[in-house]
Protein backbone atom coordinates (compact mmCIF):
# COMPACT_ATOMS: atom_id res chain seq x y z
CA UNK A 1 0.00 0.00 0.00
CA UNK A 2 2.87 2.28 1.25
CA UNK A 3 4.50 1.97 -2.73
CA UNK A 4 1.06 2.55 -4.39
CA UNK A 5 0.74 5.77 -2.54
CA UNK A 6 4.20 7.06 -3.14
CA UNK A 7 3.68 6.26 -7.18
CA UNK A 8 0.13 8.36 -7.11
CA UNK A 9 2.27 11.42 -4.96
CA UNK A 10 4.31 11.02 -7.96
CA UNK A 11 2.35 11.03 -10.80
CA UNK A 12 0.45 13.91 -8.86
CA UNK A 13 3.84 15.92 -9.02
CA UNK A 14 4.39 15.07 -12.95
CA UNK A 15 0.70 16.48 -13.26
CA UNK A 16 1.07 19.28 -11.77
CA UNK A 17 4.82 20.58 -13.30
CA UNK A 18 2.35 19.52 -16.89
CA UNK A 19 -0.08 21.44 -16.27
CA UNK A 20 1.98 24.37 -15.01
CA UNK A 21 3.76 24.46 -17.86
CA UNK A 22 0.87 24.31 -20.27
CA UNK A 23 -0.47 27.72 -18.38
CA UNK A 24 2.93 29.21 -18.91
CA UNK A 25 3.08 28.18 -22.44
CA UNK A 26 -0.34 29.39 -23.00
CA UNK A 27 0.01 33.05 -21.33
CA UNK A 28 3.05 33.34 -22.85
CA UNK A 29 0.96 32.86 -26.38
CA UNK A 30 -1.56 34.65 -25.59
CA UNK A 31 0.26 37.90 -24.74
CA UNK A 32 2.26 37.57 -28.00
CA UNK A 33 -1.16 37.19 -30.02
CA UNK A 34 -2.12 40.11 -28.34
CA UNK A 35 0.30 42.60 -30.08
CA UNK A 36 -0.86 46.14 -30.87
CA UNK A 37 -1.93 46.65 -34.17
CA UNK A 38 0.59 48.33 -37.36
CA UNK A 39 -0.13 50.50 -39.90
CA UNK A 40 2.32 49.97 -42.90
CA UNK A 41 2.67 51.31 -46.43
CA UNK A 42 4.99 52.20 -49.31
CA UNK A 43 5.68 55.76 -50.62
CA UNK A 44 6.54 56.52 -54.16
CA UNK A 45 7.25 59.19 -56.57
CA UNK A 46 3.78 59.24 -58.96
CA UNK A 47 5.88 60.15 -61.85
CA UNK A 48 8.61 58.30 -61.44
CA UNK A 49 7.47 55.70 -59.81
CA UNK A 50 10.93 55.31 -57.39
CA UNK A 51 10.35 55.15 -53.77
CA UNK A 52 10.46 57.99 -51.61
CA UNK A 53 13.18 58.06 -49.09
CA UNK A 54 12.70 60.13 -45.68
CA UNK A 55 9.11 60.49 -46.34
CA UNK A 56 7.21 61.11 -43.02
CA UNK A 57 4.07 58.77 -42.48
CA UNK A 58 2.01 61.25 -39.03
CA UNK A 59 -1.01 59.32 -37.47
CA UNK A 60 -3.08 63.37 -36.71
CA UNK A 61 -4.62 62.04 -33.78
CA UNK A 62 -1.81 60.50 -31.42
CA UNK A 63 1.21 62.83 -33.49
CA UNK A 64 3.37 59.23 -33.62
CA UNK A 65 5.49 59.33 -36.50
CA UNK A 66 7.73 57.13 -38.67
CA UNK A 67 9.95 57.40 -41.54
CA UNK A 68 10.12 55.52 -45.17
CA UNK A 69 13.93 53.44 -45.79
CA UNK A 70 15.62 53.27 -48.70
CA UNK A 71 12.49 51.13 -50.11
CA UNK A 72 10.06 53.71 -49.40
CA UNK A 73 8.31 51.53 -46.46
CA UNK A 74 7.38 52.65 -43.25
CA UNK A 75 5.67 51.25 -40.35
CA UNK A 76 3.73 52.35 -37.63
CA UNK A 77 3.71 50.46 -34.83
CA UNK A 78 1.49 50.12 -31.52
CA UNK A 79 -1.78 51.87 -32.89
CA UNK A 80 -5.07 51.03 -30.47
CA UNK A 81 -8.34 50.05 -32.80
CA UNK A 82 -10.16 52.71 -34.29
CA UNK A 83 -10.41 55.15 -36.98
CA UNK A 84 -7.33 57.73 -37.85
CA UNK A 85 -6.22 60.17 -40.16
CA UNK A 86 -2.52 59.45 -41.43
CA UNK A 87 -0.82 61.77 -43.47
CA UNK A 88 1.92 61.49 -45.26
CA UNK A 89 4.06 64.55 -46.25
CA UNK A 90 7.35 65.05 -48.07
CA UNK A 91 9.05 68.36 -49.16
CA UNK A 92 8.47 69.07 -52.51
CA UNK A 93 5.47 66.67 -52.82
CA UNK A 94 1.44 67.42 -52.33
CA UNK A 95 0.67 66.14 -48.85
CA UNK A 96 -1.67 63.14 -48.37
CA UNK A 97 -4.22 62.75 -45.69
CA UNK A 98 -5.42 59.15 -45.37
CA UNK A 99 -8.93 57.98 -43.71
CA UNK A 100 -7.33 54.33 -41.71
CA UNK A 101 -9.66 52.00 -40.25
CA UNK A 102 -7.47 49.70 -37.48
CA UNK A 103 -8.70 46.71 -36.63
CA UNK A 104 -7.89 45.08 -32.95
CA UNK A 105 -4.65 42.45 -33.59
CA UNK A 106 -4.23 43.36 -37.30
CA UNK A 107 -1.58 44.94 -38.91
CA UNK A 108 -3.27 47.54 -41.97
CA UNK A 109 -1.53 47.58 -45.00
CA UNK A 110 -2.11 51.05 -46.93
CA UNK A 111 -0.13 49.86 -50.26
CA UNK A 112 1.60 51.77 -52.71
CA UNK A 113 0.91 55.77 -51.91
CA UNK A 114 1.71 57.87 -55.11
CA UNK A 115 2.81 61.27 -54.17
CA UNK A 116 2.59 63.87 -56.94
CA UNK A 117 5.18 66.61 -57.34
CA UNK A 118 4.03 70.16 -56.28
CA UNK A 119 4.42 72.19 -58.44
CA UNK A 120 3.67 76.00 -56.59
CA UNK A 121 7.06 75.15 -54.76
CA UNK A 122 8.91 75.20 -57.91
CA UNK A 123 7.95 78.81 -58.52
CA UNK A 124 10.60 79.97 -55.89
CA UNK A 125 13.27 77.88 -57.95
CA UNK A 126 16.57 79.89 -58.79
CA UNK A 127 16.13 81.57 -62.27
CA UNK A 128 17.91 81.75 -65.60
CA UNK A 129 18.42 85.35 -66.19
CA UNK A 130 18.30 87.18 -69.67
CA UNK A 131 19.15 90.68 -69.10
CA UNK A 132 20.99 93.22 -71.45
CA UNK A 133 23.58 92.68 -69.63
CA UNK A 134 24.37 89.59 -71.66
CA UNK A 135 22.73 90.93 -74.71
CA UNK A 136 24.51 94.15 -75.15
CA UNK A 137 25.87 95.42 -71.82
CA UNK A 138 26.40 99.35 -72.61
CA UNK A 139 25.61 101.32 -69.87
CA UNK A 140 23.12 103.49 -71.92
CA UNK A 141 20.73 100.63 -73.01
CA UNK A 142 21.33 98.52 -69.31
CA UNK A 143 20.02 101.19 -67.60
CA UNK A 144 16.85 101.08 -69.11
CA UNK A 145 16.64 97.08 -68.36
CA UNK A 146 13.47 95.73 -66.67
CA UNK A 147 14.04 93.58 -63.73
CA UNK A 148 11.48 91.25 -65.10
CA UNK A 149 13.30 90.26 -68.47
CA UNK A 150 14.42 86.74 -67.33
CA UNK A 151 12.36 83.36 -67.23
CA UNK A 152 10.74 81.30 -64.55
CA UNK A 153 8.92 78.12 -64.87
CA UNK A 154 5.56 80.28 -65.88
CA UNK A 155 5.14 80.01 -69.54
CA UNK A 156 4.02 83.32 -69.82
CA UNK A 157 7.13 84.54 -68.59
CA UNK A 158 9.15 82.27 -70.64
CA UNK A 159 7.97 83.64 -74.09
CA UNK A 160 8.31 87.17 -73.34
CA UNK A 161 11.93 86.82 -72.05
CA UNK A 162 12.82 83.92 -74.66
CA UNK A 163 10.84 84.96 -77.89
CA UNK A 164 10.05 88.12 -77.51
CA UNK A 165 12.78 90.22 -75.45
CA UNK A 166 12.57 93.64 -73.56
CA UNK A 167 13.96 95.29 -76.49
CA UNK A 168 10.77 94.13 -78.38
CA UNK A 169 8.05 93.50 -75.41
CA UNK A 170 6.95 95.03 -72.25
CA UNK A 171 4.85 92.62 -70.05
CA UNK A 172 1.55 94.55 -69.32
CA UNK A 173 3.01 97.60 -70.99
CA UNK A 174 4.58 98.78 -67.85
CA UNK A 175 8.08 100.63 -67.47
CA UNK A 176 10.83 98.77 -65.29
CA UNK A 177 10.84 101.38 -62.54
CA UNK A 178 7.40 99.06 -61.60
CA UNK A 179 9.46 96.10 -60.54
CA UNK A 180 11.70 95.79 -57.61
CA UNK A 181 15.54 94.60 -57.67
CA UNK A 182 17.08 94.19 -54.44
CA UNK A 183 20.94 92.84 -54.37
CA UNK A 184 20.89 91.22 -50.22
CA UNK A 185 17.90 92.65 -49.41
CA UNK A 186 18.98 96.59 -50.45
CA UNK A 187 17.20 98.09 -52.80
CA UNK A 188 18.98 98.60 -56.02
CA UNK A 189 16.08 100.65 -57.86
CA UNK A 190 17.32 104.26 -58.39
CA UNK A 191 16.14 107.17 -56.32
CA UNK A 192 15.56 109.80 -59.25
CA UNK A 193 14.14 107.09 -61.53
CA UNK A 194 13.37 104.30 -60.13
CA UNK A 195 14.68 102.09 -62.51
CA UNK A 196 17.67 99.47 -61.55
CA UNK A 197 20.60 100.53 -63.29
CA UNK A 198 21.89 96.85 -64.91
CA UNK A 199 25.21 98.14 -65.69
CA UNK A 200 26.40 98.53 -62.35
CA UNK A 201 26.88 94.85 -61.74
CA UNK A 202 27.05 94.17 -65.61
CA UNK A 203 29.43 90.99 -66.61
CA UNK A 204 29.52 89.20 -63.28
CA UNK A 205 26.85 86.64 -64.57
CA UNK A 206 28.29 84.15 -61.98
CA UNK A 207 28.39 86.48 -59.01
CA UNK A 208 24.66 87.40 -59.78
CA UNK A 209 23.52 83.82 -60.22
CA UNK A 210 21.52 83.09 -56.98
CA UNK A 211 18.13 84.74 -57.46
CA UNK A 212 14.91 84.65 -56.35
CA UNK A 213 11.60 85.89 -58.25
CA UNK A 214 8.46 86.74 -56.70
CA UNK A 215 5.69 87.56 -59.77
CA UNK A 216 3.10 90.34 -59.30
CA UNK A 217 2.59 92.55 -56.21
CA UNK A 218 2.59 89.32 -54.06
CA UNK A 219 3.71 89.37 -50.31
CA UNK A 220 7.78 88.03 -50.02
CA UNK A 221 10.18 88.13 -47.61
CA UNK A 222 12.17 91.21 -48.66
CA UNK A 223 9.70 94.11 -49.66
CA UNK A 224 5.97 95.27 -50.38
CA UNK A 225 5.36 93.81 -53.48
CA UNK A 226 5.42 95.01 -57.14
CA UNK A 227 3.40 95.48 -60.25
CA UNK A 228 5.97 93.31 -62.38
CA UNK A 229 7.31 91.51 -59.30
CA UNK A 230 10.12 91.44 -57.02
CA UNK A 231 13.81 90.11 -57.70
CA UNK A 232 16.28 89.14 -55.14
CA UNK A 233 19.86 88.55 -56.15
CA UNK A 234 21.87 86.64 -53.37
CA UNK A 235 25.58 87.67 -53.09
CA UNK A 236 26.53 85.71 -49.44
CA UNK A 237 29.52 83.91 -49.85
CA UNK A 238 28.67 81.26 -48.02
CA UNK A 239 25.54 79.96 -50.58
CA UNK A 240 27.99 79.76 -52.99
CA UNK A 241 29.20 75.89 -54.16
CA UNK A 242 32.68 75.64 -53.13
CA UNK A 243 34.97 75.60 -56.16
CA UNK A 244 36.72 76.95 -59.36
CA UNK A 245 34.82 78.42 -62.87
CA UNK A 246 36.24 79.62 -65.85
CA UNK A 247 34.32 80.57 -68.78
CA UNK A 248 35.00 82.02 -72.81
CA UNK A 249 32.44 82.94 -75.08
CA UNK A 250 32.17 84.81 -78.14
CA UNK A 251 29.64 86.54 -79.52
CA UNK A 252 28.66 89.39 -82.34
CA UNK A 253 26.61 91.62 -79.99
CA UNK A 254 28.16 94.91 -78.48
CA UNK A 255 31.69 92.80 -77.49
CA UNK A 256 32.91 90.04 -79.31
CA UNK A 257 34.39 88.02 -76.40
CA UNK A 258 34.08 87.81 -72.54
CA UNK A 259 36.06 85.82 -70.34
CA UNK A 260 35.00 85.04 -66.62
CA UNK A 261 36.61 83.51 -63.91
CA UNK A 262 35.28 82.97 -60.41
CA UNK A 263 36.34 80.68 -57.15
CA UNK A 264 34.24 80.38 -53.98
CA UNK A 265 35.97 78.81 -50.71
CA UNK A 266 32.74 77.25 -48.72
CA UNK A 267 32.20 77.87 -45.35
CA UNK A 268 35.42 76.58 -43.44
CA UNK A 269 35.27 75.55 -39.62
CA UNK A 270 35.94 78.73 -38.56
CA UNK A 271 33.26 80.07 -40.36
CA UNK A 272 34.69 82.29 -42.78
CA UNK A 273 33.70 81.90 -46.66
CA UNK A 274 34.66 84.26 -49.19
CA UNK A 275 34.30 84.78 -53.21
CA UNK A 276 36.08 86.54 -55.83
CA UNK A 277 34.73 87.07 -59.68
CA UNK A 278 36.13 88.89 -62.45
CA UNK A 279 34.81 89.46 -66.14
CA UNK A 280 36.18 91.24 -69.29
CA UNK A 281 34.63 92.11 -71.89
CA UNK A 282 35.87 93.37 -75.28
CA UNK A 283 35.86 94.04 -79.05
CA UNK A 284 38.17 95.99 -81.69
CA UNK A 285 34.52 96.81 -83.33
CA UNK A 286 31.08 95.67 -82.28
CA UNK A 287 27.85 95.00 -83.84
CA UNK A 288 27.98 98.52 -84.63
CA UNK A 289 30.55 100.28 -87.23
CA UNK A 290 33.52 101.84 -85.42
CA UNK A 291 32.52 101.59 -81.68
CA UNK A 292 34.82 99.36 -79.87
CA UNK A 293 34.90 97.85 -76.20
CA UNK A 294 36.30 96.98 -73.04
CA UNK A 295 34.61 96.42 -70.05
CA UNK A 296 36.35 95.02 -66.88
CA UNK A 297 34.09 93.70 -63.91
CA UNK A 298 35.42 92.59 -60.44
CA UNK A 299 33.22 90.98 -57.57
CA UNK A 300 34.21 90.39 -54.10
CA UNK A 301 32.55 88.61 -51.06
CA UNK A 302 33.49 87.55 -47.35
CA UNK A 303 31.29 86.49 -44.72
CA UNK A 304 31.81 85.65 -41.32
CA UNK A 305 29.29 83.10 -39.79
CA UNK A 306 29.49 84.17 -35.88
CA UNK A 307 28.17 80.69 -34.28
CA UNK A 308 29.78 78.48 -33.53
CA UNK A 309 27.52 75.49 -35.83
CA UNK A 310 28.99 76.21 -39.04
CA UNK A 311 26.97 73.25 -40.52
Amino acid sequence: MQFIIVIKTKIKRIMRKILLSFFLFANVFFIWAQQPPAIKGKVIDALTQKPLVHATATILATNTKATTNDQGEFEVGSVSAGDYAVQIQLNGFVTQVLRVAVVANQTTDLGVIALDVDITAEIQLSLVTITETDLGDDNSGSESTSALLQASRDTYLQIAAFNWGQARYRIRGLDNEYGSTLINGISMNKIYDGRPQWGNWGGLNDATRNQEYINGSRANDYTFGSLLGTQEINTRASIYRPGARVSFSGTNTNYNFRTMATYASGLSKKGWAYVISASGRWAKEGFFDGTDYNAISVFASVEKNLTTNTA
